[in-house]
């Protein structure tokens, strides 16, 4: 075929495209060698699972670092950055967004092989042009829904989950086979990889993260309990209440959906949510979300990150020390080890 891509051809991946695991193929993996530049909890599940699916993987870290040692004693070749580039064919940029530029600038740009690949499992370096490659290069992106000790399990156990796939506008259209051999490798196809760009996966991603999943949610749960509490409700009652059984209802609407879920929770539950979820989450709400949104897609938040990330003041560390004070987290501490030995598990060390 003139491309040279079997899913190019037949499929035309574009925006909304699924590729299933019956569609891709190991071949364009074969006789390859993987560079994963960090092994934090990402870049571990996915060296294990190419590892375990044939492809051949060598690790690039600091001497001397954690991730090094770990990875070592994994059974992985372990390089320098610039060594493990220069080993690879496929590059895998496994860093923090924060990091991904200095690191991509002194230690991987001048030693990539020519025609090597890079990759990707998160957009943020080329949606807000961290990272620019030069046009022709082979450059996609593999991003799994799911945290990486649940992918590492679910590709042990035979399976894997879903993922989105992009590949940059400016690379040839093979790489999109690749990607697909590299998502395949990885367990990153079970249930389908959806087809997207670099800059609305990171955009929704960090909405998501925001909004809801490490901001809204969280937010709301601490001022919940903040009110039971000041309302002369007990902290343990409070924590039940608003942390201990949040699981269970996201398991249902992971299970089940929105209707199932509430087909499944008692009537008092249902009404209630149905009646006063929409009078706390009013236009108010959704006018401040807009304006998250606006903030991520302007570059905004990620011009912050950058400029602030490691600040000792007003930086992440600094803002979760501040935030590990509060009632909620110290009534965590006491309760979760009764609930950990109830379930059978080694109680939780702080800061896990």
């Amino acid at each position: 075929m003139g491309s040279g891509s079997i899913l190019f051809e037949e499929i035309h991946p574009h925006e909304g495209t699924v590729i299933e695991a019956s569609q891709a193929s190991l071949a364009p993996l074969e006789g390859k060698t993987v560079a994963l530049i960090g092994y934090g909890t990402m870049g571990r599940a996915q060296a294990h699972n190419l590892r375990r699916s044939g492809i051949s993987v060598v690790l690039g870290c600091r001497d001397e670092s954690v991730s090094a040692r770990r990875g070592l004693e994994a059974g992985f070749t372990v390089m320098t950055v610039p060594e493990a580039v220069a080993a690879g064919q496929i590059v895998m940029l496994m860093l923090p967004d924060q990091a991904m530029a200095e690191v991509y600038d002194l230690a991987v740009k001048p030693h990539l092989q020519p025609g090597a690949a890079l990759g990707f499992a998160h957009g943020f370096a080329l949606a807000f042009d961290q990272i620019r490659p030069e046009p022709g290069r082979p450059c996609f992106l593999v991003a799994p829904k799911a945290q990486g000790d649940m992918l590492l399990e679910a590709h042990r156990q035979g399976g894997g989950v879903p993922s989105l796939l992009a590949v940059a506008a400016e690379a040839p259209p093979s790489t999109w086979d690749l990607a697909a051999a590299y998502a395949l490798a990885t367990g990153c196809l079970a249930g389908g990889g959806f087809v997207t760009t670099f800059a609305r996966e990171c955009i929704s991603d960090q909405f998501g993260e925001q909004a809801v999943l490490c901001g809204g949610v969280l937010e709301l749960v601490k001022a919940a309990f903040d009110i039971l509490v000041g309302a002369g409700y007990g902290q343990e009652n409070a924590y039940f209440e608003c942390v201990h059984e949040l699981k269970l209802i996201t398991d249902l609407l992971h299970r089940h959906g929105i209707d199932g879920m509430r087909r499944r929770i008692s009537p008092t539950a249902a009404y209630g949510g149905l009646t006063r979820g929409p009078f706390i989450v009013d236009e108010t709400v959704r006018g401040r979300m807009r304006e998250v949104l606006a903030q991520i897609e302007s570059g905004k938040f990620a011009r912050e990150l950058l400029d602030c990330h490691d600040n000792p003041e007003r930086g992440t560390a600094a803002l979760a020390a501040a935030e590990a004070a509060c009632p909620l987290v110290q009534t965590g501490r006491q309760v979760l080890p009764r609930l950990a030995a109830f379930r059978g598990e080694s109680a939780v060390k702080q800061g896990e």
